[in-house]
């Protein structure tokens, strides 16, 4: 998409330029809403804007610009004011500029940025995606975005122009400002559409889009912003993507993995929560990767090129309070399976601390593929460590220490963030740190010594989240072999009000789907993750963008399914045998883990019992066989402890308290 070229109006007449511009009173067809969650743009100096913000905070403004068009360049200094004015606002907004020419280069909108002074973020629409959401026909014109994707306002900044060509010493409507301002403040926006005045943005059918893509223009600033995270010198990816030579000779695997959806990794369904960091595509950006990659692999113009990423080398949440280190560096061989290494921390505080923050930091990043990072107050992760000589102990993927306080988990890319506002998790004197490293062998010997950083609250903390969080899921597996689609169902019904921060769901190897729902006492059904394309090695906590509040009553139901048939290429049996939960890769899990804050202090106690009843009655109604409940008993006992590490036989009939202490 693009605008007229006003390059040759430089001579021209206000009146004349009214013959030009299209009636500011035709209002053209524009979307009601727009998916724009999930986004990663780069502006026009190559910074990355993730615009999974917007539902956390009132609104977005989008503002499409022209460095070419004379009203659109005289809107600058009052566009600056606007975007100033947001600071002052009691709900926060977000200010974006939008270039989309298609005959601008990146170079060009930088010096135009530049020479206008312009103070607010400038997103270079390469390729059109914003052009395609919110189909523009003007320049200026803006659009308000509330925090639910839904347009609120579309029009013009005010009325500057009463009628094309005849500008005002000042405008006497501020519309944008007054649609912001009502957004910030809660209220109806009085003027919810105007025609915008400028120069027309026209969409030109005439263009190729296949010849047009290039690497510089359209693949770089999309690789830039959703791949060049992992895949760079140094990182967990086997290759980089940061330059065209890179790119242009994996050009066809790169047309694969990313129609497939299998990079970026993510597997969580679209709409099914809403989550930060989400590692998605659009169609869009897909489309053009597979042109490229058709079209001949086209370098194009070092003019469109966006600078290389740059990435923080310090902690990216400031000064923590504390960092805990691997006590030793841990060696890791040239080859072979992936390991689960497990180490215990003191966390060497010297009085009882509230976390507000966390952040992970692998030692070598080319070998960890995942972290989980646990607290232990019971002293049972220290003797499960003596049992072993090496730092640590291995396990084929559970804890196996009889530790359920999980603090959270980092995977490459991910963005370190703080616990939501006045919420935090208690850390008491004395306590460890447990970190389980995913790691991966990388093809020659390697070496890794891991940190964490915690951040500790500097005034009272409102919200205690659990150090436990809440479990739901199923012991009762007993998987037959061949069977292709088994289902497992587990439900709980809250006795107390909670609010949910993220969800980490967990299968093992012949684990294929699980779906998490959450039907309120009003009927009301919430989606919380649906994961159809389950993988034991992308795991990962899907932090949610907005807290979920589940009211007292709420229903948790989880479904999943497991395929233990020959036809499963993960499936480690072969031929496929009778799979029972356990530990053990090999074994099978059905769990979610939600981090929670409870609507009072009571309500974690209430909850874990309930938790304990669920499973239990849903373990004595499962119709799985008598030698399998034993096995199974030995399993729950070395995952959930109880209070030391012992034989299977004496817990064989007790219920799995699955809170730890």
């Amino acid at each position: 998409m693009a605008q007229r070229n006003w390059k040759t109006m430089g001579g021209l007449s206000c009146a004349l330029l009214a013959l030009l511009c299209a009636s500011p009173c035709v209002l053209a067809a524009t979307p009601d809403s727009v998916e724009i969650g999930w986004l990663k743009l780069l502006d026009v100096k190559g910074e990355k804007h993730a615009l999974d913000g917007n539902s956390r905070r009132a609104g977005t403004v989008f503002v499409f610009m022209s460095s070419e068009c004379p009203i659109s360049r005289q809107y600058v200094p009052e566009l600056n004011r606007l975007h100033a004015a947001t600071e002052a606002l009691p709900g926060q907004i977000a200010f974006y500029g939008v270039l989309a020419d298609s005959t601008l280069t990146r170079r060009a909108a930088v010096k135009f940025v530049d020479e206008f002074k312009i103070g607010f973020p400038v997103l270079f629409d390469a390729s059109g995606e914003l052009a395609e959401l919110f189909q523009p026909d003007h320049v200026p014109q803006a659009f308000l975005v509330n925090a639910a994707n839904a347009i609120v306002y579309r029009g013009r900044i005010d009325d500057l122009y009463p009628e094309i060509g005849k500008r005002r010493a000042a405008p006497s409507s501020r519309d944008l400002l007054n649609a912001m301002t009502a957004l910030a403040e809660k209220r109806e926006i009085a003027i919810a559409r105007t025609a915008a005045v400028g120069c027309p943005f026209e969409a030109n059918d005439a263009r190729d889009e296949t010849a047009k893509v290039t690497y510089a223009r359209d693949i770089a600033p999309i690789l830039f912003a959703h791949c060049a995270e992992c895949h760079r010198p140094g990182e967990v990816a086997p290759f980089s993507l940061l330059s065209y030579q890179d790119a242009a000779k994996r050009a066809e695997g790169l047309t694969h993995v990313t129609e497939s959806r299998l990079m970026p990794p993510w597997r969580a369904e679209i709409d099914h929560g809403h989550f930060m960091d989400e590692r998605r595509l659009s169609t869009r950006e897909i489309a053009l990767i597979k042109s490229w990659a058709e079209s001949g692999i086209t370098e194009g113009n070092a003019a469109d090129l966006p600078p290389a990423p740059e990435f923080t080398s310090g902690w990216r949440l400031g000064e923590p309070d504390t960092v805990v280190e691997v006590q030793a560096p841990f060696e890791v061989p040239a080859d072979g399976p992936d390991i689960f290494q497990h180490f215990v921390i003191p966390a060497q505080n010297l009085k009882d601390e509230m976390i507000v923050g966390m952040e992970f930091r692998p030692g070598n990043a080319a070998v960890i593929h995942h972290a989980i990072v646990y607290l232990d107050t019971s002293g049972r992760a220290r003797a499960r460590d003596e049992e072993t000589p090496e730092p640590g102990w291995k396990t084929s993927g559970s804890i196996d220490a009889g530790i359920t306080s999980m603090l959270g988990v980092w995977t490459p890319g991910m963005t370190p963030r703080f616990f939501p506002e006045n919420v935090g998790i208690p850390l008491d004197k004395g306590a460890d740190v447990v970190l389980q490293l995913h790691i991966h062998p990388s093809g020659k010997v390697e070496s890794d010594q891991s940190k964490v950083a915690f951040y500790f609250a500097k005034k009272p903390v409102t919200k205690v989240m659990s150090r436990n969080p809440l479990l739901t899921g199923s012991l009762a597996i007993e998987i037959p072999p061949g069977e292709k689609r088994h289902k497992l169902s587990s439900t709980i019904t809250l006795p107390a009000g909670l609010t949910i921060n993220s969800v980490f769901p967990h299968m093992h190897l012949i684990g294929k789907e699980m779906k998490i729902t959450a039907t309120l006492p009003d009927g009301g059904v919430v989606p919380l993750i649906w994961i159809k394309d389950w993988s034991f090695y992308w795991q990962d906590s899907y932090v949610y963008n907005e807290p979920v509040h589940l009211p007292e009553g709420t229903r948790l139901d989880i479904e999943a399914y497991y395929d233990n048939s020959a036809e499963n290429p993960f499936n480690p049996q072969s031929p496929p045998k009778r799979v029972l939960f356990g530990n053990d890769t090999t074994n099978e899990m059905c769990f979610a883990l939600f981090q929670a804050v409870a609507d009072d202090p009571t309500g974690m106690k209430k909850i874990g019992p309930a938790m304990m009843q669920s499973m239990m009655q849903q373990w004595n109604a499962a119709p799985i066989s008598a030698d399998a409940r034993v096995e199974i008993m030995a399993e729950v006992v070395k995952l959930f402890g109880r209070g030391r590490r012992t034989s299977a036989a004496p817990a064989a009939e007790k219920a799995p308290d699955g809170q730890g202490k």
